[in-house]
């Protein structure tokens, strides 16, 4: 039997979440590029589709770190806090990225 197994599954159901999360995101991102819409809605696309990938680079180093602290049986680690100040910063930065394309359809559907 693996030893600490729960955690080794809690580990990685949280990595495939976050996989699934940024496919979702680079999904979003190509919809926007194929769709015909104002000004900025291809830079938009493209963005989210690098921020995806940029996701699923962080997702992948969180998953290792996290394994790398279960083996060692360690509770407290600052590089913990680190990667989930990144991810929140990550996330900031998708809800920016929306934010600011869906204010761009509006101002432009508000000037026609």
């Amino acid at each position: 039997m693996i030893d600490r197994f729960q955690e080794h599954a809690a580990n990685e159901r949280t990595f495939l979440s976050w996989v699934r999360t940024a496919v979702a995101v680079a999904g979003f991102g190509l919809l926007i590029e194929k769709l015909p819409s104002g000004p900025g809605g291809g830079a938009t696309g493209t963005a989210l589709i690098g921020l995806s990938a940029a996701l699923v680079l962080m997702s992948t180093l969180r998953f290792l770190i996290i394994r790398r602290e279960i083996r060692k049986a360690r509770q407290d680690s600052r590089a913990f806090g680190f990667i989930e100040v990144l991810f929140a910063s990550m996330l900031a930065l998708l809800l920016a990225t929306l934010f600011v394309y869906l204010f761009g359809l509006s101002q432009g559907a508000g000037g026609a």
